[in-house]
């Protein structure tokens, strides 16, 4: 799983041949979310995570597929 970057000529090529491929940016993010969950006790917002670090790699989705 590789998360940054999050879009690779790998992922590029696999859906363009017509693969589902997802990037690493999901399994950074939920592995944050069940750590800070587990540190403090309280619900992280995931959606807005998934967000963050769709915008801080400079892509147009989030790693869940969907716009940003």
């Amino acid at each position: 799983m590789v998360y940054r970057p999050l879009e690779t000529e790998l992922l590029r090529t696999a859906r363009a041949i017509g693969c589902a491929a997802l990037d690493g940016g999901g399994m950074a993010v939920f592995q944050a979310a069940d750590a800070f969950r587990l540190f403090t006790g309280r619900e992280p917002d995931s959606v807005r995570m998934l967000a963050d670090i769709a915008e801080m790699a400079g892509v147009a989705e989030s790693p869940a597929g969907k716009a940003v």
